[in-house]
C-alpha cells in the first residue's frame, strides 16, 4: 500500500514535530508510547482532502495514524502522566459525589446482597468450604487455557437477586430523573455495581475469594503472601435483540478479571481469551498456548 505525506508548511500548524516523543489513546483506556514520523500524512485510498496530523511509530514497531490533533487521542509524553493524574482525580471525585447522592437516596429491593456478612451464603457450597479452611482452591477448578480458570462460584440466587437488583436501579434512574453511568465506553446497557451501594460487598468478594483464586493460580501480583489488590471495578452488563449483541475484543486494564454468568435464558454468549497483553503489546497476535486450550 503506497502511503502519502502532504507538505506540512502548506497545512495549519500542529502541536507535536517530526521526532517528538508522545502517548497515543490505542483502545477505551489504553495509551501507548511512540514517536512522531510523519506530520499530515495520506493513505492512497483515501478521498480527496482527507489527512492525518499525525503519523507515530509506537514502541513495539506498529504504525498507527492520528485521526485528529487532540489531547484526547495524542499527549505529549513529558506531561502524559501528570495530566492523567488530574484527570484521574477529577473524576474519581465525581463519581464519589454521585455515589453519594444514589446511596443516600436509592431504595434497595434485595438488602441482603448490600450485607458483607450474608456473603458466604452466595457463595458456591464447596468454594465456601475451601475458602474456609485455607484449602487448595486450584482443586475446584477446571484449567481452560494458561492463565486461565472456571469454576462454579456463586449460587444461582446470588445471580437471580443482582440481576434484579441492577434492573430496580435501572428503573429507578429513569424514575427520578438520575443519569445511569455505563460500565465502560463499549457497552450502552448494563451499570456499576458500586453506583447502588455494593461496593463493600465486591470488595469483599474480591478480599475473600478473588485474591486467594489468583495467588493459586500463581498470578505475579497477588503469589506473595502479603501482596493484595488495590481496587475492583464491578459491573454488569447486558445484550439482547435490539440492544447490544456484542464486546469487540478488547484488553482488560487489570491484574485479574472475574466473568461470572448470571443467567437468564439465552444462546450464544461464549467468551473468547486471547491471551495476556501489556499496554505496548495489546494488538500482536497470539502465541504459542494463548487464544485456547494448552
Amino acid at each position: 500500500l503506497t502511503r502519502f505525506v502532504l507538505n506540512p508548511l502548506a497545512m495549519p500548524p500542529l502541536r507535536f514535530c517530526m521526532g517528538a516523543r508522545v502517548r497515543c489513546s490505542t483502545g477505551p483506556v489504553e495509551w501507548s508510547a511512540g514517536t512522531v514520523v510523519a506530520l499530515w500524512y495520506r493513505e492512497e485510498h483515501w478521498k480527496p482532502g482527507r489527512s492525518a496530523p499525525y503519523q507515530v511509530r509506537l514502541d513495539d514497531d506498529a504504525l498507527i495514524f492520528a485521526p485528529a490533533d487532540d489531547d484526547g487521542l495524542v499527549r505529549a509524553e513529558a506531561t502524559f502522566d501528570k495530566l492523567l493524574y488530574e484527570e484521574t482525580q477529577a473524576a474519581e471525585r465525581k463519581s464519589a459525589a454521585y455515589r453519594t447522592d444514589v446511596v443516600e437516596r436509592y431504595q434497595r429491593r434485595h438488602s441482603a446482597l448490600f450485607e458483607v456478612d450474608v456473603l458466604p451464603r452466595f457463595l458456591d457450597p464447596k468454594l465456601h468450604a475451601v475458602l474456609e479452611v485455607g484449602g487448595d482452591v486450584s482443586s475446584l477448578w477446571r484449567k481452560e487455557a494458561s492463565g486461565l480458570f472456571s469454576l462454579p462460584m456463586v449460587t444461582e440466587e446470588f445471580c437471580r437477586l443482582l440481576l434484579e437488583e441492577c434492573e430496580h436501579f435501572e428503573a429507578w434512574c429513569a424514575a427520578e430523573g438520575v443519569a445511569l453511568h455505563r460500565p465502560n465506553t463499549m457497552n450502552n446497557h448494563g451499570a456499576i455495581i458500586d453506583d447502588f451501594g455494593m461496593d463493600r460487598m465486591m470488595d469483599a468478594l474480591m478480599r475473600r475469594c478473588v485474591e486467594p483464586l489468583a495467588r493459586a493460580a500463581g498470578f505475579a501480583d497477588v503469589v506473595a503472601s502479603g501482596c493484595t489488590f488495590r481496587s475492583h471495578h464491578a459491573f454488569l452488563v447486558s445484550y439482547a435483540m435490539g440492544r447490544d449483541l456484542d464486546l469487540s475484543f478488547h484488553v482488560d486494564s487489570s491484574d485479574a478479571t472475574l466473568n461470572v454468568c448470571l443467567g437468564k435464558d439465552f444462546e450464544g454468549g461464549e467468551l473468547f481469551f486471547r491471551g495476556v497483553r501489556c499496554r505496548a503489546h495489546q494488538q500482536t497476535g497470539c502465541r504459542g498456548g494463548e487464544g485456547g486450550p494448552d
